[in-house]
């Protein structure tokens, strides 16, 4: 019983660290995505004076600090050499606790990037010393790390609420229960070490078996990269993880829990040591390998229940690879320090190419052959996944002697089976559905169309919640999103339309038109009947267009287009008249759809969305000839949908009509986004004939 009392307690400590570590990574990169991405304005900027009280603005040094520290929160592992066979060495975990403390009472400003980065550094440190002197545990770590948030995120709707300053003294309390369990730890440490000593002494008893030295290797550091990479950005959250498989993250999110928390249980990982031991040595690894990889293939090429099944396989055989980061030394290993650190590091090199596989468009200046290679990243993403998969079973390729994983008793795998179905009928729980309500009135409707730019506003600044409720107070019906996230480390993983659509309590239909997260969104009070998504031909940025047929009480049909054109970049790779040439193209292509779903052209049709390009321009015109434009009216001023630096304004995003009677338009300008929302009030009559 004393044996279990101290697992335990050690599993509490190496689970809520876990915890800590993935939340605070996750607000460190995004965090500092943003602050980069703002000091980047910033320096744009010729009129600093106008950037007085402007959210999301920050200043060079304080970036500059933040970054300082996130350098050094990298680093701390190294100081592992000398913690690392100190009892004392685990008070590394007042750092994470402190520095999650700080997260929570101070948001995205300097202070809340600094804490992250410190409990990033601390839990760095803690699993480089956990990797010398208990390796068992540091599995838990990890796997109790992404559990917990993922039922965070469950409860947030996919937001991480323990952010927030509301949560800060449930944070405070699990903080300083932190602390606390560190302490009896190191108790039951040294009541342990001297229980040892004295049966030692005694002259009868048998010699004790050596501590087991362990350490993360060269290959397990590469592998720590790898399963971080795969976690954060694939595996480790439920509305990633469904947008890929296209399912519904709500009914994959209770199963994405119990796989994660599947290999705890002693006999499922003597099922895996089973399954390997039937190979030779020389093999094994790659059988591992190839298995994990068709699973990834097959779950990004098809969709439905059978891509979901299969990358929730992949997650179990890829949470059972925890237990290889770490490996048996004769010396006293020493490298488990650096090998976190260089862990760190791959995750972010991996993180930097997965990044590219969305904004290869935008790599602009860079001098060659970088450029090209960046720019070539178009369309790789499941390339670099699968990269981050051998990385990952390196240490099973080459320990060609060794299997990881061993069972356990009976009753410790039936208790932890129980535990684990208990998690998951919790998740199960906070999988509440989605309420719809009906359109206030039944004879017009508010249509809005907004680009949501990842969710950040011109200086990044983030606020979901203020867009929410600027919808809402524009009473929209019909709501057009794009450039929509759906759960990108640069957007701290939030599905941005399916949140939105809980709190507007409107159904959301998501068309991903790149790697599966990034795309275009409907949101809609009236009934669905029938959505469509097609990708258009593009020289830049993949560009899509999203159909939506709408009834309003078995009255009147309407068929709603979204989309976003290609930019007009001045110093991109293409010219601006070919780049003019590729919008044309692309209107081309959306005309083809509708003529498809409407050879009689007489069904009632919205097309809206950012068309990137200026009235006036021969965009502008030919779209003129077959729809019209509500908007002509508004004085220039007033039509004004897009921002940029310097005061630079322009009307970028439309919302054209046929056979559709505008009652009331408007623009309403926000400050959380880089575009303003236009608003387009309708009627809705029986349809004719």
């Amino acid at each position: 019983m004393t044996h279990y009392r101290r697992e335990l307690f050690r599993s509490l400590e190496a689970g809520l660290i876990g915890l800590f570590f993935v939340q605070a990574m996750r607000f460190l990169y995004s965090a500092l995505y943003a602050h980069l991405g703002s000091l980047d304005q910033v320096t744009k900027t010729l009129n600093r004076d106008v950037l007085s009280g402007v959210a999301g603005v920050v200043a060079r040094a304080d970036v500059q600090l933040e970054l300082g520290f996130t350098v050094i929160g990298l680093l701390l592992p190294l100081l592992a050499v000398l913690f690392g066979r100190s009892r004392f060495g685990t008070l590394a975990g007042v750092l994470v606790a402190a520095g999650r403390v700080y997260i929570t009472a101070n948001g995205h400003s300097m202070i809340g990037v600094i804490g992250a980065a410190l409990a990033v550094g601390g839990a760095a440190l803690y699993i480089a010393i956990l990797a010398q002197r208990r390796a068992h545990m540091l599995p838990i770590v990890f796997i109790f790390g992404f559990a917990g948030d993922q039922l965070i995120r469950l409860y947030g709707y996919s937001i991480d609420v323990t952010w927030g300053a509301d949560f800060l003294l449930i944070q405070v309390i699990a903080s300083v229960a932190l602390f606390v369990i560190l302490l009896i730890n190191i108790a039951l440490d040294i009541a342990e070490q001297r229980a040892r000593d004295r049966q030692s002494n005694e002259s009868n008893a048998p010699p004790l078996p050596p501590i087991p030295r362990t350490q993360i290797s060269g290959w397990g550091a590469l592998a720590l990269g790898g399963l971080l990479y795969l976690e954060f950005t694939l595996l480790g959250l439920s509305n990633t993880l469904a947008h890929r498989a296209g399912v519904d993250s709500s009914v994959i999110a209770p199963w994405l829990v119990g796989v994660t928390l599947l290999p705890l249980v002693p006999e499922v990982r003597e099922v895996a040591r089973r399954f390997l031991g039937m190979f030779d040595g020389q093999w094994r690894g790659w059988v591992w390998f190839l298995l994990i990889g068709l699973l990834v293939v097959i779950g990004f090429r098809v969709s439905g229940t059978a891509a979901a099944f299969t990358l929730l396989a992949a997650q179990l055989l890829i949470t059972l690879s925890w237990w290889w980061i770490t490996q048996p030394t004769e010396g006293r290993g020493g490298f488990s320090g650096p090998g976190v650190s260089i862990g760190l590091a791959l995750f972010l090199a991996l993180t930097g190419l997965e990044y590219f596989t969305y904004d290869y468009a935008f790599v602009r200046n860079v001098p060659e052959p970088f450029g090209t290679a960046l720019r070539s990243l178009r369309g790789l993403g499941l390339v670099v996944v699968l990269l981050s998969v051998l990385f990952v079973n390196l240490p099973v390729i080459l320990a060609r002697k060794r299997l990881a994983w061993r069972g356990g008793r009976f009753l410790e795998s039936a208790a932890i089976f129980v535990f684990v179905i208990l998690i998951g009928a919790l998740a199960a729980s906070l999988t509440t559905p989605l309420i719809i309500t009906p359109p206030v009135r039944a004879d017009r409707l508010r249509i809005v169309t907004l680009n949501l730019h990842g969710g950040y506003s011109l200086y990044f600044d983030s606020n979901l919640a203020d867009l929410a409720l600027q919808i809402s107070n524009n009473g929209a019906d019909v709501v057009l999103l794009q450039e929509v996230e759906a759960g990108r480390l640069v957007s701290s993983g939030i599905d941005q339309a399916a949140w939105l659509g809980r709190q507007l309590h409107m159904q959301v239909v998501f068309f991903p038109t790149n790697e599966s997260l990034q795309g275009l969104a409907i949101l809609s009070r009236l009934p669905i009947e029938a959505q469509q998504g097609v990708f258009l031909t593009s020289i830049g940025k993949q560009t899509g267009v999203q159909y939506v047929r709408l009834r309003a009480q078995d009255r009147a049909v309407l068929d709603v287009y979204n989309t976003e054109l290609g930019y007009l970049i001045k110093d991109s790779t293409q010219s601006v008249d070919v780049q003019e040439k590729d919008q044309l193209a692309q209107r081309d292509q959306i005309f083809g759809l509708i003529n498809q779903n409407d050879p009689t052209l007489t069904t009632r049709t919205v097309i809206g969305g950012s068309f990137n390009n200026t009235p006036g321009s021969d965009l502008y015109q030919s779209m003129a000839q077959s729809f019209l434009d509500p908007f002509v009216g508004l004085a220039e001023e007033k039509a004004i949908t897009w921002r940029l630096v310097n005061n630079v304004t322009s009307r970028v995003d439309y919302l054209w009509l046929r056979r559709v009677t505008p009652l009331q338009v408007g623009v309403a300008p926000l400050t959380s986004s880089t575009h303003n929302m236009a608003v387009l009030e309708i009627g809705l009559l029986p349809t004719p004939g």
